[in-house]
């Protein structure tokens, strides 16, 4: 391991073969088995991986347009760099290959979109999940539809497949409690003096287990500024994002210990 992260190596080669595995590792690992079984088509089928491959590829591509008419002096360039950050929080793997608090506004909101969203379920990737994502936007999809046709009746399914109203009030949930958690410890650290970007930024990387934020908390920065307070904030964020949010919550309610204790 280097300071400097991969950008220590400079080399566009390494740069490569490390993106491939950040995106491998952000499939499910049930659909990478399909895949290495032959299994290939199963991939791309499944709408969650296809949004997080769309997702990443277009959000890569306004990336690199936006900074091609900022910082870098060639669109190839801004590729290079542009790619490999996104891909990094996109995938919760923490690398970094340029400084990413210098960049323009557009470029660093996409950063923080993609480090909440993060890859698929069943991967390495922290995050909220592509899969949820899908959910709650084909949800809201249909109670859209619903409000336009009140008599009718509109199915919600994904793939073909029938969707039930628990598992898609459950995404739209876990969704809301997540963003609320990335809010209050906002709120917690800028009330210990962490300024207003790096307080953000910095609970969105914790929580979702992404490595650098914005600013000071950067990519080339570090959390070491940040009192012991907030270390403590972050760090149960951190847990609370990794553990994803229920488990750690019925910890603390002895109720639900009674199923695995006997009592």
């Amino acid at each position: 391991p280097k300071n400097a992260s991969i950008a220590y190596y400079n080399s566009v080669a390494v740069e490569t073969v490390v993106m491939f595995f950040m995106i491998v590792s952000g499939i499910h690992f049930a659909l990478l088995f399909a895949a290495i079984s032959g299994r290939f088509k199963n991939l791309w089928r499944s709408p969650f991986v296809r949004y997080y491959l769309l997702a990443q590829f277009f959000g890569i591509l306004i990336v690199a347009i936006d900074l091609r008419s900022g910082d870098y002096n060639s669109f190839s360039e801004a590729l290079r760099y542009g790619a490999f950050q996104l891909l990094s929080v996109g995938t919760s793997t923490g690398f970094a290959t340029a400084d990413s608090a210098v960049w323009p506004p557009l470029s660093q909101l996409l950063l923080i979109f993609f480090s909440l969203q993060c890859a698929c379920a069943g991967s390495t990737s922290g995050g909220i999940k592509a899969d949820r994502i899908v959910i709650t936007a084909k949800a809201v999809w249909r109670q859209f539809q619903q409000l336009l046709h009140p008599r009718g009746v509109i199915p919600f399914t994904l793939q073909n497949r029938s969707i039930s109203r628990d598992v898609a009030e459950n995404s739209v949930l876990y969704i809301v409690f997540y963003l609320f958690i990335v809010l209050t410890s906002t709120l917690l650290l800028i009330a210990l003096g962490t300024n207003s970007l790096e307080a953000f930024s910095g609970t969105v990387a914790a929580i979702g287990n992404v490595g650098p934020g914005l600013g000071r908390v950067g990519s080339t920065g570090n959390f070491n500024h940040i009192s012991i307070a907030g270390k403590w904030i972050l760090s149960a964020t951190m847990l609370l994002g990794r553990l994803e949010i229920y488990a750690l919550v019925m910890f603390f309610i002895p109720r639900q210990w009674r199923g695995y204790s006997g009592l």
